[in-house]
C-alpha cells in the first residue's frame, strides 16, 4: 500500500504579516519551529520511509523535524518550491489588492486567468508539481511525506484526485502546519 502525507510548513513572520511570500526564503518564526516540532511528535508513531522537501527554508526547517526522528535524509526538490508570484512577493495581500485591483481580483476568483506580474503562472506550477509526482511519488511504495506549500500542496490535491481542474485550486488550501493523509 503506498501512502503520501503532506505537510504545510509552519508558520513565518510573513505568514503572520500576510504577506505574499511565493518564491522569496522566509524562514520560520519561532511559532513555526515550535508548530514544526509538533508535525514531527504527531508524525513520529507513523512508518515513514521518505521525505522530500521544497528547497526553501521554511519547508526544509519543517521536513528536518519530521526527518530526525525517524532517522531519515530529507530529499529536496525544487519543483516543491512555492508558485512565484512576482512583484506581488512581499507586498501584503491588502497592498497587491490596492495596486493591482483588476488583476488581483481576477486572481482571487479564478487563479488560471491571470499570472502575477513577472510571476509563474498557475499552469506552470501544475506542471511542475506533476512531473515531480510521476517521477518521485508514483514509482515509490510504502509511506512518504511531502514538506511544502499553500498553492503547491493544493495542486498535488489535484494530482492525486486526478483532478486538472485548477480553478478549483482555492479550495484546496490548507493552514500552516496542516497534515493531510492519502492513500492510494
Amino acid at each position: 500500500m503506498k501512502r503520501v502525507i503532506l505537510v504545510r510548513h509552519g508558520e513565518t513572520d510573513w505568514n503572520r504579516e500576510n504577506r505574499i511570500q511565493g518564491g522569496v526564503d522566509i524562514p520560520l518564526n519561532e511559532r513555526g519551529k515550535e508548530q514544526a516540532r509538533d508535525i514531527a511528535a504527531r508524525l513520529s508513531h507513523t512508518v515513514i520511509h521518505y521525505i522530500y522537501s521544497s528547497r526553501l527554508s521554511r519547508a526544509l526547517e519543517t521536513a528536518i523535524e519530521i526527518a530526525k526522528l525517524h532517522k531519515l535524509e530529507v530529499l529536496t526538490d525544487k519543483r516543491l518550491n512555492e508558485l512565484r508570484q512576482g512583484k506581488w512577493e512581499g507586498m501584503k495581500t491588502s497592498e497587491a489588492r490596492r495596486l493591482y485591483s483588476d488583476l488581483y481580483s481576477r486572481w482571487e476568483k479564478d487563479p488560471t486567468s491571470v499570472t502575477p506580474p513577472r510571476g509563474e503562472s498557475v499552469r506552470e506550477a501544475f506542471q511542475r508539481a506533476r512531473q515531480f509526482w510521476t517521477e518521485n511519488i508514483l514509482p515509490r511504495e510504502g509511506t512518504g511525506v511531502i514538506v511544502a506549500h499553500k498553492v503547491i500542496n493544493a495542486l498535488i490535491k489535484l494530482i492525486l484526485n486526478n483532478d486538472s481542474r485548477l480553478n478549483l485550486l482555492w479550495r484546496k488550501l490548507a493552514e500552516n502546519a496542516q497534515i493531510e493523509r492519502f492513500f492510494l
